[in-house]
């Protein structure tokens, strides 16, 4: 059973996640210029943010005695860590 407490330090690990990947995202589609040269590096950057954003809910899941998204993470990284 978690406690109020868990709740809200993961809640605020999230929030601060989904912050970073937004950032992420944002600066990739920044670096895109719409041409095929640079789509590969786009989607790249887009993908590893969202790996990033997988890892740290499952580190805040862990931390915080909940359960995280590892089939997410698998799917998208191909990798359960």
């Amino acid at each position: 059973m978690t406690t109020s407490i868990q709740e809200s330090a993961h809640r605020a690990n999230v929030t601060a996640a989904e912050g970073a990947r937004q950032a992420a995202h944002a600066a990739a589609r920044l670096a895109y210029d719409g041409t095929p040269a640079t789509y590969a590096a786009y989607a790249a950057a887009v993908k590893a943010s969202d790996v990033a954003y997988c890892r740290a809910l499952i580190s805040s899941s862990v931390a915080n005695g909940l359960d995280g998204p590892r089939r997410t993470l698998f799917e998208l990284s191909g990798s359960w860590v």
